[in-house]
């Protein structure tokens, strides 16, 4: 031998074997590949599509929150109004009642200034009569002593009574004055609120 290792050559069949069997192992090898890339897709996809999933639920809770706290909030504000007017109303008839106490206390007052009013007018009145009374029993008293004297004195005694009678009729003008002052004939100070509030009161 020449001491060169040389293989021998293949024969045409086996050759082609050889051949066959390399591109079937070749086959083999990518098919797993591709199958291997098929199975990392899917896995890749599920991780995805969890990831989605998750993303979704939490935008959704997300939402669902939101409509919570909206709802809660629409509550509190219709609670709070529904308060509101409830005391809006409660004041509003308190009011109406306070008013409605009020007039009617002042009709009272009013009907008993009224009262009052028309007791004064009728003591006055009275006291205006007695002293009519009484004025004419003096005016009476003063005739009849007049006419005694006249029938039992002269002259002098008439003159004095001229002078006395002078002075009576000063008197009486004196009286007549007061009688007539304001402080006699003015009402009491209720009487012109009084009057105008009888018409309103008692029609």
């Amino acid at each position: 031998s020449s001491g060169i290792n040389a293989e021998w050559p293949l024969r045409p069949g086996e050759e082609t074997l050889k051949r066959k069997g390399e591109l079937h192992t070749e086959a083999k090898a990518y098919m797993q590949y591709l199958d291997e890339q098929v199975q990392r897709e899917k896995e890749a996809e599920k991780v995805l599509e969890a990831l989605i999933n998750e993303e979704v639920e939490k935008q959704w809770q997300k939402r669902v929150q939101q409509w919570q706290l909206e709802r809660e909030a629409r509550r509190r504000m219709t609670e709070e109004m529904v308060v509101i007017r409830k005391q809006q109303v409660a004041e509003k008839l308190l009011k109406s009642e306070e008013e409605k106490q009020a007039l009617l206390k002042e009709r009272e007052e009013l009907k008993e200034a009224f009262a009052e009013h028309e007791r004064l007018e009728a003591t006055k009145n009275k006291r205006t009569k007695e002293l009519n009374l009484k004025y004419q029993d003096n005016l009476a008293s003063q005739i009849s002593y007049t006419g005694s004297i006249r029938d039992k004195e002269g002259g002098e005694k008439m003159r004095e009574l001229g002078v006395q009678q002078e002075a009576e009729q000063h008197y009486q003008a004196k009286l007549q004055s007061a009688l007539q002052r304001p402080e006699v004939d003015r009402a009491h100070p209720l009487r012109s609120y009084a009057n105008s509030s009888h018409s309103r009161l008692f029609g």
